[in-house]
């Protein structure tokens, strides 16, 4: 997420990221417009040049997390070619921040457009790994309960330990797939 310059203006993206910021950073408290304003050093009107009102911002920066954090991920991986779409995705997911992915799940289920959001992503994100296991050959119920295994354990993780380093969460990743090669569901090169 890009830093605040002293003096620029902000534009709407330097917005939605500061406020993913705040929502990592200080809860639902740093969402107010205040918070908002006094983090960014600016008025209340550098704010509404951008955004109709606090609910427009709030629901804004969801679906700017949503595009950030599942549909450019999904874009990226499926662009590779299908032998390195599993990894492509386990290098990104591995990146995101888990203080961010927790705070947004703490936040959501008091605001009903972002539950909403937050509950599409699970959407998209498990239909993405899903599709990756049977486009592997796997057969539909089986890509499904992988799928949702393994999804189960990258929310779980980034939860239970968000302390947790990329590298970490990486390494657990291939123990699954080591698992996953182990019981014949998936050969090396779906790594």
């Amino acid at each position: 997420m890009s830093e605040l310059k002293q003096g620029k203006r902000l534009g709407r993206t330097d917005w939605l990221d500061l406020g993913l910021r705040q929502l990592t950073q200080h809860g639902a408290a740093g969402l107010t417009v205040d918070a908002l304003c006094q983090a960014a050093q600016r008025t209340r009107g550098s704010l509404y040049h951008h955004f109709k009102d606090h609910s427009a911002f709030i629901d804004a920066m969801m679906r700017h997390w949503r595009k950030r954090y599942t549909e450019d991920i999904a874009a990226h991986s499926a662009a590779q070619p299908p032998s390195e779409q599993r990894q492509a995705l386990t290098d990104l997911a591995v990146t995101i921040d888990s203080g961010l992915e927790t705070a947004i799940r703490r936040f959501a289920p008091a605001h009903p457009g972002a539950s909403e959001i937050v509950a599409s992503v699970d959407r998209m994100r498990l239909d993405f790994v899903i599709e990756l296991y049977r486009s592997s050959g796997l057969d539909d119920a089986l890509a499904r309960q992988i799928g949702m295994i393994e999804y189960a354990a990258y929310i779980g993780a980034m939860t239970l330990w968000p302390e947790m380093t990329a590298a970490e969460r990486k390494a657990l990743d291939q123990q699954f797939n080591g698992l996953l090669e182990k019981a014949g569901m998936i050969r090396s090169e779906m790594r």
